[in-house]
């Protein structure tokens, strides 16, 4: 297939006990037209046997056998591959519905969309929990403030994005940051983007039981990791909307205090200097009222109140609500 109209990357990694499931659930779609390309990040298990197996019986899949460099680095390898007009990601470890590629497709023609958006599944053990996915408009800059917000799933999975802005855009995957790297992809995506479509569906079954490979993260990794996610694409941002880009970082900064990632003395020497940004920032001032006092070097205050806070709140709820 030399020009299909979609191509689905996944991006496989010690996946033999579920990899057959996301194949087989892209197998059964009722689009057609469609490639997808199976990229070996240097399994040690069956993995790459399993995709090269698939490859021998559908025509439709092309298989990337590469040394493990990491999902950002796989996922690259996918994106310089591709033939498609629409490019989508999956997970090995999750799977779709069988009208997800037609019923998106659709709607990324209709309205000449340069990303089409759907809801989706969590999936546990024993529940399934469906996930909205709207964004509060259409508009460009407000979908990215969503995201930003964390209103919306930062994740390339499970929405259809035009091949051109990969390619046109000249858009890289970090390689250096261990998880996470779609966030950077898409944010300076979404800096260039000018159509979003939404589908009120969900389609895309995110697994959250299964891949016993996923990463352990200590606290520090995790701040550090921010760090890198945030300055891949914090000069796309800054240069697209100066107000969404203080807002975004005051949040982050505000992951970092609930999530007591720092120590007190740590977030003095790296927020101090932000403060001015945090003023004038559109947070809430709730957020500014910790952040700052945070910056200032009263941590450890600021985490103590955050907490008793906390817990007042979680008692009212208690209190006021049928919970039994």
């Amino acid at each position: 297939m030399e020009n299909p109209k979609i191509s689905v990357i996944v991006a496989v990694y010690k996946a033999e006990a579920y990899l057959h499931r996301c194949v087989d659930s892209l197998l059964a779609q009722t689009f057609q037209d469609f490639e997808i390309l199976l990229i070996d990040d240097g399994s040690p298990d069956h993995s790459g046997k399993i995709c090269d197996d698939y490859a021998n019986q559908d025509a439709r899949i092309r298989v990337f056998h590469k040394e493990n460099g990491g999902v950002g680095s796989a996922r690259q390898c996918g994106i310089d591959h591709v033939r498609g007009e629409y490019t989508t990601h999956v997970d090995p470890d999750d799977w779709v519905e069988p009208t997800m590629l037609e019923e998106m497709y659709a709607k990324a023609k209709e309205d000449d969309a340069d990303m089409v958006l759907a809801d989706w599944y969590l999936e546990y053990v024993d529940d399934t929990k469906y996930v909205n996915q709207q964004p509060s408009s259409l508009d460009v800059k407000t979908v990215l403030s969503d995201f930003l917000c964390f209103k919306l799933k930062i994740s390339l999975c499970g929405r259809l994005i035009c091949t051109s802005c990969y390619k046109n855009s000249h858009i890289i995957f970090p390689l250096n940051i261990a998880y996470g790297e779609d966030n950077s992809v898409l944010i300076k995506m979404l800096c260039k983007m000018r159509k979003i479509s939404y589908l009120p569906y969900a389609y895309y079954h995110y697994d959250s039981y299964s891949n016993s490979n996923s990463l352990s993260r200590n606290r520090k990794d995790i701040a550090s990791v921010y760090d890198m996610i945030f300055n891949s694409y914090k000069d796309d941002l800054y240069a697209f909307s100066h107000q969404l880009y203080r807002m975004h970082f005051s949040l982050l900064a505000y992951l970092i205090f609930i999530d007591d990632l720092l120590l007190a003395s740590d977030y003095k020497k790296k927020y101090y200097k932000s403060l001015l940004v945090f003023l004038r920032s559109s947070v809430t001032i709730k957020v500014k009222f910790f952040i700052i006092l945070s910056a200032l070097g009263y941590k450890d205050i600021a985490y103590r109140l955050y907490v008793f806070l906390k817990g007042k709140l979680d008692l009212f709820y208690l209190k006021n609500h049928d919970v039994s």
